[in-house]
Order: C-alpha cells, then sequence, then structure tokens
C-alpha cells in the first residue's frame, strides 16, 4: 500500500520512542534488496491505521520507497491501540524495560481497559502480571472490575463475574438474640470464632447504621 496512505498515531505505538539507528539499517538493507515482513494497519473504512512496523515504514520513506507491504485488518482506533500493546512482543526490534511500561501504563491509564485485571492486561502487554501490579500501584490504580473478559472456544469474547472466585460459600445462619447479657456475650463469642472479630464488628455497624437510617 502506498505509505501516504498510512496515519501513524501516538495512540497506536506502544515503543517510547524510535531507534534512528535501526532505521538506517533497515533503509540500507532495503536497498540491497533485502524484504521485510508485511506491516500491520487496522482500516476502519476512511483511515489506515499503523500499529506495527513504525521503523519499517520510515525506513521505506529514508531508501525513497514510496509503497509497503501492509497486513490490513479491519478496525478502528481502539482495536489498533489494543493491537498495538503487544507488538513487537516476539519479533521486531526487542522492546526495552521502558516500552513494556508504557505498553502497561496505556491500558491503565485508560478508563476501560484499567479495569481488567493485573492478568489480563499481563496477557494483552506479554508481561508478567507482577509488573502490572506494580505499575497500577505505582500510578495509585485500583480499579479493578469484578468481571473478567475472555475468549471462549467459538472466538467470541465473553465475560465473567470474579467476585466469589476465592471465597468459600458459607450458608447462612440466623441469630435469635436472647434479651439475657450472658446469652447475647455467648452468642457473639460464637459469632467471633466462627467468623472473626473484624467481621463481627464489621456486621454490627451495618445493622446499627439501618436501624439509624430507619
Amino acid at each position: 500500500m502506498n505509505i501516504a496512505d498510512i496515519t501513524r498515531d501516538a495512540r497506536c505505538q506502544s515503543r517510547v520512542e524510535m531507534n534512528i539507528d535501526v532505521v538506517a539499517d533497515y533503509a540500507e538493507a532495503i536497498l540491497a534488496g533485502a524484504t521485510f515482513p508485511p506491516i500491520t494497519v487496522f482500516h476502519d473504512g476512511q483511515t489506515h491505521w499503523l500499529v506495527d512496523g513504525f521503523h519499517r515504514v520510515a525506513a521505506a520513506e529514508q531508501a525513497g520507497i514510496p509503497t509497503i507491504a501492509a497486513d490490513i485488518r479491519q478496525g478502528g482506533i481502539r482495536d489498533a491501540e489494543l493491537h498495538a500493546i503487544g507488538a513487537n512482543a516476539t519479533h521486531g526490534l526487542r522492546r526495552t524495560t521502558a516500552d513494556k511500561r508504557r505498553a502497561i501504563e496505556m491500558l491503565l491509564e485508560d478508563p476501560e481497559w484499567s479495569k481488567w485485571s493485573d492478568s489480563e492486561i499481563a496477557r494483552r502487554c506479554v508481561v508478567d502480571h507482577k509488573t502490572v501490579a506494580r505499575i497500577r500501584g505505582l500510578l495509585g490504580n485500583s480499579q479493578v472490575s469484578a468481571e473478567r473478559t475472555y475468549t471462549t472456544k467459538h472466538g467470541t469474547v465473553a465475560t465473567m463475574s470474579t467476585t466469589n472466585i476465592g471465597k468459600t460459600e458459607t450458608s447462612k445462619t440466623v441469630v435469635h438474640l436472647d434479651a439475657d447479657t450472658s446469652d447475647l456475650r455467648s452468642t457473639l463469642k460464637r459469632l467471633v470464632v466462627r467468623y472473626g472479630a473484624d467481621r463481627v464488628r464489621h456486621e454490627a455497624d451495618i445493622v446499627l447504621r439501618g436501624e439509624e437510617a430507619a
């Protein structure tokens, strides 16, 4: 496709900066007859968003080549941004630590994607989930959705609630309090043993707030 028709937008570039030495090496290789893999662009009907191949496009321009092989996919700017997050993770110029951090921050600073779990963001960025958790903490971003998106075996995207993951289901216990103080204390002791003091105190506060509101 014509390089002039390609849109290079910072939102679709997960690298911190371009490596001019790599661009020069690529340009020299192109002039020597080397063939590079196609770049990847997303087309929304009007704009061709470049998501993978910034160095190759720059090298072709430097070599005076007006066209370049491209893998054109259907999608808008959001699709392009999301694809760009993990670009170059397994090919091309190796990502730096700063590049990986930028990719993570691109998701954590997004109103929608920041709600994803650390594991999902790590999968998209092709990094370790502990790294995502650390950077999330540094950004002060603790907003994680109770729903996780995943791809089904049929290729469709679905969501799953993660609210109860790791929790054991307990049966509801109805406690009848006697008027006698000793019975009340005995009941409270049993509750503390079973659920812990913090849980009992928390539930008591909820009950008291409800009575005050009434």
